[in-house]
């Protein structure tokens, strides 16, 4: 698959080398979690790591626990619960283990990191908000580096773009984009800023307000779930940073629009999959196909007042659908680029392009470096052989699985 590519300072790489190029096996090689109760049961699994000495560490946000396993899948000890306290959680997010085999974990409810020993003793809590928080700053956090680091996107007060679609004072339809600024956050709390300011999640919302005893009240605010909506995707491993928009603005200057970071925020290499280009002609289309589908769930009376509101919005927005959907960084520093397919839902295989993002040599037909992951599986820890994530039965009950990741040679069919 062609690739655009902007080599920084810093970069690495054999010459000559291909990007790898791997498979993953039939079946998993262990899976976690029960429906009965027998085992582990898991309710909103934010983190799934496997740690340099073999050990698997969930992060159970439905618990509040972080639960560990050997690895063969074995259950080990269970640490933390729900609460304030010290090694409590209310909001149990990300999880990262760091240099020293420390076990990092983040309260996105409490706005503080909780610290834990390789063995899962709480070691102390520190918060994180003090830094960051004031009126209208709001950070985004998306994971932890190897030295304790958190990488967050803050939302820039006062700048991106709003717009309401419809004239009903009693409804609106509100499209927002917001500007954005990648941070590193240290365990003083502290935010610097790194790589340039740039688009973020767009949203789309409907908000119903009325009255009531002359009083004006707020009936419902729902965020619209819809999947053509570009957004920023951000991916931590280590001591690197994958950055991108799946708009495909260039986050470095200059430079095609996934940029790679070290610890310190400083780019090394920049590159883009041109997988956007087959998209910009259905982007419309398949826009206009999912609208009439979501429009066909409200009652007459409803689909008639939100109709023209979204058919306003159709015309005012950017048509071009997402490039690509996610991006996750396996150990060594492959970037893996998740092909986004309106048509897909989280029930099917997804698609993965692995680019080693310091050697960009090689490039040949992209069928030889897509990777396809199992339906229902979501990936969180990329190790290089192994596959480690969450997958959801039809009962929507939750499950950590872990596949071998198999390299191939470019001769394999």
């Amino acid at each position: 698959m062609p690739i655009a590519h902007a080599g920084l300072s810093g970069s690495t790489g054999a010459a000559g080398q291909e990007s790898p190029r791997y498979r993953v096996s039939d079946r998993p090689r262990l899976q976690i979690g029960s429906a009965d109760g027998a085992s582990a049961a898991f309710y909103g699994v934010t983190g799934a790591n496997r740690l340099r000495d073999g050990r698997i560490v969930v992060a159970n946000a439905g618990s509040g626990e972080l639960t560990f396993f050997d690895s063969s899948g074995g259950f080990l000890a269970s640490v933390g619960r729900e609460g304030d306290g010290p090694g409590e959680f209310r909001g149990l997010s990300l999880i990262g283990e760091l240099g020293d085999g420390r076990i990092m974990a983040m309260d996105m409810l409490l706005g503080r990191v909780s610290v834990f020993s390789a063995d899962g003793v709480h070691d102390r809590t520190y918060r994180v908000s003090r830094g960051i928080s004031g009126p209208g700053r709001r950070i985004h956090m998306y994971g932890f580096l190897a030295n304790g680091t958190l990488v967050g996107l803050e939302e820039l007060a006062g700048e991106g773009v709003r717009e309401d679609y419809g004239d009903d004072s009693g409804s609106a339809l509100t499209f927002r984009s917001p500007v954005v600024q990648p941070v590193l956050i240290d365990t003083a709390g502290q935010a610097v800023p790194f790589a340039g300011a740039m688009p973020g999640d767009e949203t789309l919302s409907q908000m119903e307000t009325g009255s009531r005893d002359g009083s004006l009240r707020v009936s419902g605010v729902a965020q619209v779930p819809m999947p053509l909506l570009h957004s920023a995707a951000v991916a931590v491993r280590d001591g690197w940073v994958a950055i991108g928009h799946t708009s495909g603005f260039p986050i470095f200057a200059g430079a095609p629009p996934i940029t790679v970071y070290d610890a310190n925020g400083r780019p090394r290499v920049a590159f883009a999959l041109d997988m956007a280009s087959k998209e910009e002609v259905g982007g419309g289309r398949a826009r206009q196909t999912w609208v009439d589908d979501w429009l066909s769930n409200f009652a007459s009376r409803e689909r008639r007042k939100w109709q023209p509101r979204y058919e306003a919005f159709l015309s005012a927005t950017p048509a071009s659908a997402p490039g690509f959907k996610s991006l996750v960084l396996q150990e060594g520093g492959n970037v893996w680029v998740e092909v986004f397919d309106p048509s897909a839902d989280e029930n099917e295989s997804s698609r993965w392009h692995v680019q080693d993002a310091f050697d960009m040599t090689g490039i040949e037909d992209s069928g030889a470096h897509v990777v396809v992951l199992p339906p229902g599986f979501r990936p969180h820890d990329i190790g290089s052989d192994y596959v480690l994530g969450v997958w959801r039965d039809e009962m929507g009950i939750e499950f950590v699985q872990m596949y071998d990741l198999i390299e191939v040679s470019s001769e394999d069919p």
